[in-house]
C-alpha cells in the first residue's frame, strides 16, 4: 500500500455520510406505522419532526462553527458543564451507536 496516498472526503461524501447517519431505516418503518396509526395526520407529524430536527441540526451547525475542535458532542459537553460531563457524554455517544446497528436491523425481521 502506498503511504504517499492521502484519502479526502468532499462536501457531497460529507452530506451523504452525514444523512445516511441520520435517516437511517427508521423513515420507511416509522412512515407506515405512522400511517397506520394516525392516518392522514402523519404528514403533519412529519413536518413537525422535520422542523425540530432542522432546528437540532442547526444548533450543531452554529456550535462548529463556534469551536472549530474534533470532539463534537462530548467536547461541546466539556465545554459548557466540565470534563466529567464530557466524559458521560462521549461514552453515552458511543454506546448509542453501537446497540443503532442492531436496532436497525430488528424492523426488517418482523416483517
Amino acid at each position: 500500500m502506498d503511504s504517499d496516498k492521502t484519502t479526502k472526503i468532499g462536501l457531497f461524501q460529507l452530506v451523504m455520510l452525514t444523512l445516511g447517519s441520520l435517516i437511517g431505516s427508521g423513515w420507511l418503518f416509522g412512515s407506515w406505522e405512522a400511517s397506520r396509526i394516525a392516518g392522514p395526520a402523519a404528514i403533519i407529524s412529519w413536518v413537525i419532526g422535520g422542523a425540530v430536527i432542522a432546528a437540532i441540526a442547526y444548533d450543531y451547525v452554529e456550535l462548529g462553527a463556534m469551536f472549530p475542535e474534533a470532539g463534537g458532542m462530548s467536547k461541546y459537553a466539556q465545554y459548557s458543564h466540565g470534563p466529567l460531563l464530557g466524559f458521560i457524554s462521549s461514552w453515552a455517544n458511543w454506546i448509542s451507536l453501537i446497540t443503532l446497528i442492531p436496532i436497525e436491523l430488528l424492523p426488517p425481521s418482523n416483517i
